[in-house]
This record gives structure tokens, sequence and C-alpha cells, in this order.
């Protein structure tokens, strides 16, 4: 199956796009792209994905087609064909 990636900020000039497409095995899930993308990105995108982008620990969030992945399973969520997969910091305001 083949779902679309999007990325910003920090993770745009990392990956140096602002979206792909991602072939993905049946009955892949989040957590299974965020490695794939890991993989191919290397350690810059891994160390921002872990620690998030400051030593509070914040983490990345997800939106699959608009809707945060924590309204379903998490990393476990699973991905279907044609799905949109959004990486971004949290948001914070002040």
């Amino acid at each position: 199956m083949e779902i679309t990636v999007r990325y910003f900020t920090v993770l745009r000039r990392i990956t140096e796009k602002r979206q792909e497409s991602l072939k993905m095995k049946e009955d892949s899930t989040l957590e299974d792209m965020l490695v794939i993308i890991t993989e191919k990105y290397g350690k810059n995108f891994e160390r921002y994905a872990s620690s998030g982008i400051s030593k509070k620990g914040l983490r990345l969030v997800f939106l699959l087609n608009g809707k945060d992945a924590t309204q379903f399973e998490g990393l476990k969520t699973r991905l279907h064909e044609g799905d949109t997969v959004a990486l971004m910091p949290p948001i914070a305001g002040g």
C-alpha cells in the first residue's frame, strides 16, 4: 500500500522534503512507518523524533488524515492505502 507523509518545521530540513510517498506492507502501523523513515534519514531524524525539540522530552505529533493519532491507538494505529500522516512538533502557545 502507499501512504503520504508530510513533514513540518525541523523535519523538513532534515528530510529536505515537504512530503513524500512511502510504500508500506499491508497492516503496517505508525510505528512501522517511523522505523522506515528513521532508517532512511538517519541519526538526525532519530535524535529529533526521540527527544523532540527540547530537553523537556517533547515528542512528535502524528496526525493521521488530520486527526491526532492519540485518538486512535497511538503508534500502534494501523495504516491504510491512501492515508496521509503529518509529522510535527507539539504546538505550544504562550
